[in-house]
């Protein structure tokens, strides 16, 4: 009977914990990548990314939000969960039928625990190969070969200063008309005017052309009057070629197996990085139970900001620790486990406060 009840506390803990969870993450997660959305969709408007490369690049970005989310997730969830459990005097009747802080701990961890094998593998392997995906999207469509961001009235800058061309007005149907073009070919500086023109694309090389109808192009030396001047039905003028792009990684970038075999101060600091997802699990998992606790008829707000305040603290110190690690400020092996190790003694203070001196000194007096 007992064993059935104890498994009803672990299944109630795990329930909650993952629906806080959930909505949690959810929220967090709407709120910053509706921020990087806007500012993708800012350099679409300027030219600077394709419409195309945005829908990827959000997904990318999505995956890597909610794995560096997790531990502050967690935290929240928790805190959360406890506090209402408090308020509601859930827990005061789970103390008053034996279940003690233990095995609060356990519930907590019967969740935790897959959680941090999880981001083991999220941080380590697939945070890396999110952030090389991302970089090999953006070096592609940097050489891709769409013209993005034409405007019509404005003269239009492309292949850093070979091409520039001025369209007078385009049409609903993407038809561009009293097209003005300079460039140079063969070696010539030309000017090309037409009525009219239009963006297509080679379907076998790739390549994307403006194609030119009903126009006149000028050839010759500013300066001196023997100007070569042709006329055409219709003039391709070769926008961009394509090129197979090598995107080389940075040291945020590389696998996780490769920062082990590297001892340079920033792979030694991102490894680190890596690594503090997971074990940040723990720490916050064992900070979180004592500061949850609330009076039943206090409210949850004043929690909510110690940990935040908490939270804070542990960033800008985490933040410090990878910047003089890079520096060289600090040895490796000091790195940033001192931070996590100041998060386990904050929440070794916050059991005392809560449990009382007599009782923990009893407690492992008990157990030695």
């Amino acid at each position: 009977m007992s064993a059935f009840k104890l498994k009803i506390i672990d299944r109630l803990f795990v329930f909650e914990l993952s629906k806080m969870l959930a909505s949690v993450m959810l929220v967090l997660s709407v709120i910053l990548i509706s921020q990087r959305l806007v500012r993708y969709l800012s350099k679409v408007s300027s030219g600077e990314l394709s419409a195309d490369a945005v829908l990827s690049l959000v997904g990318f970005n999505m995956v890597l939000l909610l794995i560096k989310l997790l531990p502050a997730a967690l935290l929240v969830s928790i805190l959360l969960v406890l506090g209402k459990m408090y308020r509601d005097n859930e827990m005061a009747a789970l103390f008053s039928a034996g279940v003690g802080l233990s095995r609060v701990y356990r519930s907590v961890f019967l969740f935790v625990t897959p959680l941090f094998v999880v981001s083991i593998y999220l941080s380590l392997v697939t945070m890396p190969w999110g952030l090389q995906q991302i970089e090999m999207i953006k070096s592609n469509d940097q050489s891709s070969l769409d013209i993005r961001g034409i405007t019509d009235g404005r003269f239009n800058e492309y292949s850093q200063g070979d091409l520039v061309f001025y369209v007078e007005e385009i049409t609903d149907d993407d038809k561009m008309l009293n097209v003005f073009i300079q460039n140079r070919q063969h070696g010539k500086l030309g000017i090309t005017a037409s009525k009219s023109g239009e963006i297509k694309i080679d379907e076998k090389t790739g390549d994307r052309f403006i194609i030119l109808n009903d126009g006149n192009r000028y050839e010759g030396v500013p300066g001196q009057a023997d100007y070569k001047v042709t006329k055409f039905k219709e003039y391709g003028v070769v926008v961009a070629e394509r090129s197979d792009v090598k995107v080389a990684f940075d040291t945020k970038e590389l696998s996780s197996g490769d920062l082990i075999t590297l001892s340079s101060p920033r792979a030694v600091s991102e490894l680190q990085k890596r690594l503090s997802i997971p074990i940040a699990l723990i720490t916050f998992a064992l900070l979180a139970v004592p500061i949850s606790r609330v009076s039943p008829r206090a409210g949850m707000y004043g929690n909510l900001l110690t940990t935040l305040l908490i939270y804070l603290v542990y960033e800008n110190f985490m933040s410090l620790s990878h910047s003089w690690i890079v520096k060289g400020q600090i040895s490796s092996w000091v790195g940033v486990w001192w931070v996590h190790l100041l998060v386990l003694i904050v929440a070794l203070v916050m059991l005392v406060r809560m449990l009382g001196v007599k009782y923990v000194k009893s407690m492992l007096v008990a157990r030695s």
